[in-house]
């Protein structure tokens, strides 16, 4: 998938936040949506806080719900 297919979902201070717990919650809703989360789901750490960006695929989920 190339960079700028990604899509940014949410993000949180690293004081605040488990990023085990905040990847399983987002790997959690790829399979609900029966995506593989490891293709639609990514976390990176950015400037303090956990960034947590999405697939186009996971997204358009959301965007038509």
């Amino acid at each position: 998938m190339a960079e700028e297919e990604w899509i940014f979902a949410e993000k949180l201070p690293m004081d605040d936040a488990d990023p085990k717990a905040l990847l399983r919650k987002w790997a959690n809703v790829a399979e609900d949506m029966a995506l593989v989360p490891e293709l639609n789901v990514r976390m990176r750490v950015e400037e303090g806080h956990f960034i947590i960006e999405v697939s186009p695929e996971l997204y358009d989920v959301f965007r038509t719900a």
